[in-house]
């Protein structure tokens, strides 16, 4: 009985001390606000919950935006833990000028990507702190979502960009995934086109076995009368999704 009593006990101590050297778990809010700090500077305007940070476009404008981080998603890879985080400018501020865009000024979004280890340290694997989406200050890019594109670890955000021009709707879909330490669209694939206004393009990736990015499931509709459906594979070569026949 002793016996029994001390072998127990001993299996306790064990358990106790292999949770005690377990890891924490990662503070994302406090990694997250870091990468934001980090990018963007220690201009945080409490007013609006962002951090204020001026760009200059291609167009060669300087505009002053209101980035916001997006939700962050820690996903287990092969290399470790790794946090992906996204950062979209608000598009709806009317109380500061500052924040006012035109008609041809784009969104901005942030893109991060950072590898925790076990002691809840990170570093950058990939960062852009400003790409240029869609128009009127709005990216599209505040409903990215999350998504898986191969087996091999590879993740990207999907969401759509566009604006209205001269009466007629124009949205394109973005998936913007890492890339030799930045970020990368990788989509050519359109929404809506300004000379088909009555089609429209859903897209959805699609898993399969195998290596390399998966392929996208794109349906066509016109009038909301379903086309057909297209495979689309990547391109490594013009390293990118696109319509077979587009150019």
């Amino acid at each position: 009985m002793y016996k029994i009593a001390r072998a127990g006990l001993a299996l306790s101590v064990l358990l106790l001390g292999q949770a005690a050297c377990a890891a924490p778990a990662p503070d994302l809010n406090a990694i997250v606000k870091a990468v934001m700090e980090d990018q963007y500077g220690k201009q945080y305007d409490a007013k609006h919950a962002c951090w204020s940070y001026t760009h200059t476009t291609e167009q060669g404008d300087d505009l002053t935006y209101c980035m916001q981080p997006g939700k962050p998603e820690l996903v287990d890879t092969a290399k470790g833990k790794q946090l992906f985080v996204y950062a979209a400018n608000a598009y709806d501020i009317h109380d500061d000028n500052r924040y006012s865009y035109g008609q041809t000024d784009p969104g901005l979004m942030g893109a991060f990507q950072v590898s925790i280890d076990a002691k809840g340290a990170w570093t950058f694997v990939a960062m852009d702190s400003a790409m240029e989406f869609g128009s009127n200050g709005y990216c599209g890019c505040n409903k990215a979502g999350l998504v898986k594109l191969s087996n091999q670890g590879d993740y990207g955000w999907l969401f759509v960009s566009g604006g209205a021009f001269q009466g007629k709707v124009v949205a394109d879909y973005s998936i913007v995934m890492p890339r030799q330490g930045g970020f990368v669209d990788v989509s050519r694939i359109p929404q809506t086109k300004s000379g088909e206004q009555d089609v429209t393009y859903d897209l959805k990736v699609t898993e399969r076995p195998g290596a390399g990015l998966f392929p996208l499931l794109v349906t066509k509709t016109r009038a909301k009368a379903k086309v057909e459906d297209l495979t689309v594979n990547f391109d490594p070569k013009k390293y990118a999704y696109q319509l077979p026949g587009a150019k």
